[in-house]
């Protein structure tokens, strides 16, 4: 039997003031059972003791300093234009992984067609492993993305290789070859959504996403996001990424009824939610009308370059809305649960 030659992968892990979080993260990724990968720590300005903790302890791993915070999405987009290497993989620095975990995420790759670019594997909640936090990433007609499979018990219900529609940022590994195709995250995002914005991106090219359970990473959900606005930051990406990713038809077939919800959510918001909540959807629109140009500037390079219709894109959609389901309650929102 012939021996497979595994190319070499070089592992992002982003840190802003994620002290706390590194020595976990980078002992259990220093055990990976691979034979060729570099592991890279992309600092994003931490003030914590981070960059003295890496040096001091981790002599051998590459530190890559931003000088300050300037998001997620910039900081990868940086480093990764710097890269030579074939296949980059990005990790949050609040995981801790399964010593298999690139070698079975690799596998595919290396066996998939030329279709196949992205994969990701099953995560499961750190401190409740029987758990899943994320399957991959499962989205609406309507641009909200939610981690597949959140919360619920580990029975081997997604134990198969599929395709979800995106990749969650916690866990990718890229080609280079399509992060060039695609264009880099959108670096006005900063953060949360980026995933999802690049995956469509990466459909309407033609490409797919991979979903492999055997790849286990576990995860301290939201550990170094704390004090961010997740609800405003979400609202104003999802909207942009419909801005961006849908045909004009499809636009106007959606924007209604999307609007008819964001009403209703900004109510329930209003009236229910969080004091950083209730002005996060109205907050999100005058975002996205203050950006407006620059947002129409890059449809129309995603809308030039586009191979796949929108009816095929929808195919691995939900045809209904999320947030309604939620307000139903036959869904169960993920950061309602506590992992």
């Amino acid at each position: 039997m012939k021996r497979r030659k595994y190319p070499h992968v070089d592992i992002l892990i982003l840190n802003f003031n994620g002290k706390s979080l590194l020595k976990r993260c980078l002992e259990s990724v220093e055990k990976t059972d691979y034979p060729d990968f570099e592991i890279f720590v992309v600092d994003n300005g931490s003030t914590d003791g981070s960059i003295e903790f890496i040096r001091e302890h981790y002599p051998l791993i590459k530190l890559v300093e931003m000088g300050r915070n300037i998001g997620l999405a910039a900081a990868y987009n940086q480093v990764i234009n710097s890269l030579v290497s074939e296949f980059v993989a990005l990790l949050n620095n609040d995981v801790e992984v399964d010593k298999n975990w690139l070698k079975h995420l690799m596998d595919v790759l290396v066996e998939a067609n030329d279709n196949t670019m992205v994969a990701t594997c099953k995560i499961k909640f750190l401190h409740d492993k029987r758990r899943i936090n994320s399957a991959g990433g499962s989205c609406d007609i309507y641009g909200v993305g939610w981690n597949r499979g959140n919360g619920e018990l580990d029975n081997g219900q997604y134990d198969k290789i599929d395709e979800p529609f995106y990749s969650t940022g916690t866990v990718m590994v890229i080609r280079r070859s399509l992060w060039e195709k695609v264009g880099g995250f959108d670096e006005r995002y900063l953060m949360y959504g980026e995933d999802l914005d690049w995956c469509w991106r990466a459909r309407l090219l033609g490409y797919n996403i991979n979903y492999v359970p055997q790849s286990i990473v576990y995860h301290e959900w939201q550990a170094s996001r704390k004090f961010v606005p997740i609800v405003y930051l979400l609202e104003r990406n999802w909207f942009c990424t419909l801005l961006k990713n849908y045909s004009l038809k499809t636009l106007i077939f959606i924007l209604p009824k999307y609007l008819m919800i964001k009403t209703l959510k900004f109510m329930w918001l209003f009236l229910r939610g969080k004091r950083n909540e209730k002005l996060a959807i109205p907050k999100a629109f005058i975002w996205n009308i203050v950006n407006l140009r620059e947002s129409l500037k890059r449809r129309k390079k995603v809308q030039s370059a586009r191979k796949v219709p929108d009816q095929e894109i929808q195919k691995r959609m939900l045809k209904k809305s999320f947030e309604i389901s939620l307000w139903l309650g036959t869904e169960k929102h993920p950061i309602l649960r506590k992992y």
